[in-house]
């Protein structure tokens, strides 16, 4: 009889071609069901609880996993993470209740973007920040994120929406804060669409240089105008943080 197994996942997203398999490139999903099979002993499915792009971290990405091996848990996640590349590292792992589904289940999402105020860029620092070579000005992005709060049609926050995909999202904290060099964004939903994180922080990013104001952000969920942003932020600086069910 299968079993059902959570876990609890942090990786390092330079590593992988995003989060979902895919022919000939190396991703979070095929490695953590090349681990799984190895400690296992079966061919196993993981599911997750959204993708996650090329880049883009998580600290508390969810899986799912259903497997007829009567394994400790213990003792699987001393040998799974035995068998995984050290850019991923499984955090905890539980039975999962009935009915659990990773994407399907989750009531909302925290991500953080790191933008990190640098002199000069840096190498060593480039896959885990957005290194800005200007001071970029907190309050003014703080009241820029602060727009963000609520509901809103986020059509012009998303590159390529699905015909059919809801574009109206639900976001109920936000948060901008510096520490030295380092600014976090970050930003608790209900759901996101495709790239709406990088982009919220690419205009936070604009209005930080006053290339942009605050009241924009507004105007754009009128027009969807997704050319006023330009590219989304890099996704070196995205972090899945936590997802809440």
């Amino acid at each position: 009889m299968l079993s059902g197994l959570r876990m609890t996942v942090a990786y390092d997203g330079s590593a992988f071609f995003g989060f979902q398999s895919q022919v000939g490139v190396p991703t979070v999903q095929e490695e953590l069901e090349r681990a799984l099979a190895l400690v296992l002993g079966e061919k196993v499915r993981v599911h997750g609880s959204g993708r996650t792009d090329a880049g883009v971290h998580a600290c508390g990405q969810v899986i799912l996993v259903k497997t007829g091996c009567p394994i400790p848990i213990d003792k699987l996640i001393v040998a799974l993470n035995g068998a995984l590349r050290s850019s991923i590292h499984v955090k905890s792992i539980e039975r999962s209740e009935n009915g659990f589904h990773p994407r399907f289940s989750a009531k909302g999402k925290h991500y953080r973007y790191l933008f990190r105020e640098v002199v000069e860029r840096s190498p060593f620092l480039e896959r885990f920040f957005f290194q800005v070579e200007d001071a970029l000005d907190v309050p003014a992005m703080q009241a820029g994120a602060a727009m963000f709060l609520g509901e809103h049609d986020f059509s012009a926050f998303t590159r390529s929406p699905l015909t059919k995909e809801n574009l109206v999202r639900t976001i109920l904290e936000v948060r901008v804060e510096q520490k030295n060099a380092l600014i976090n964004f970050d930003v608790i939903g209900t759901g996101f669409l495709h790239n709406m994180v990088r982009n919220m922080a690419k205009a936070l990013f604009l209005i930080g240089l006053h290339r942009m104001e605050p009241s924009e952000i507004p105007e754009l969920y009128r027009n969807q105008n997704r050319r006023r942003l330009g590219a989304p932020a890099p996704a070196a600086g995205l972090y899945l943080m936590r997802v809440m069910y």
